[in-house]
């Protein structure tokens, strides 16, 4: 009879931890944070392809991030509108872009890379739409060049 008190006690106590994760969660309310359908940075990348020996016979490739450099980074948050100038010789056709921002989320428009991707820039325009948290939407306008 003992064993089978034990086993009801642990499965009591099973029951209870378990149904614990149950209870509804608690939503942030994220209006509070009023409109911030901004984007306060960009940055332009690469892919580097890096080859090390690591002590082995035969030497292994990766990749590694690098930044590409932008003589000229302007945000024109009254306009929703960035200028960039990739440095002199930057391979537009095979670089990504990154956004620094505090809103929701950010969505590219008409045929315009995901951030984040190695992609073609080389059509120099592209729209991506953010949207705060509360709600607010704003389609902003990035310009890419190549410095001369």
């Amino acid at each position: 009879m003992k064993p089978n008190k034990w086993i009801v006690i642990l499965l009591f106590i099973f029951s209870i931890s378990t149904t614990a994760c149950l209870k509804p969660r608690v939503g942030l309310d994220d209006t509070v944070w009023g409109d911030q359908a901004y984007i306060t940075g960009v940055v332009l990348f690469k892919y580097t392809v890096v080859t090390n020996q690591l002590g082995y016979t035969d030497p292994v490739s990766g990749y590694q991030n690098t930044g590409i450099t932008t003589p000229t980074n302007v945000i024109d948050k009254n306009n929703a509108m960035i200028t960039i100038a990739a440095a002199k010789g930057t391979d537009v056709t095979k670089m990504g872009i990154r956004f620094t921002h505090f809103a929701q989320k950010i969505e590219p428009l008409d045929g315009a890379p995901p951030a984040g991707v190695i992609a073609d820039f080389s059509k120099g325009k592209f729209v991506y739409r953010v949207t705060s948290a509360n709600g607010i939407v704003r389609d902003w306008t990035i310009m890419i060049s190549v410095a001369p």
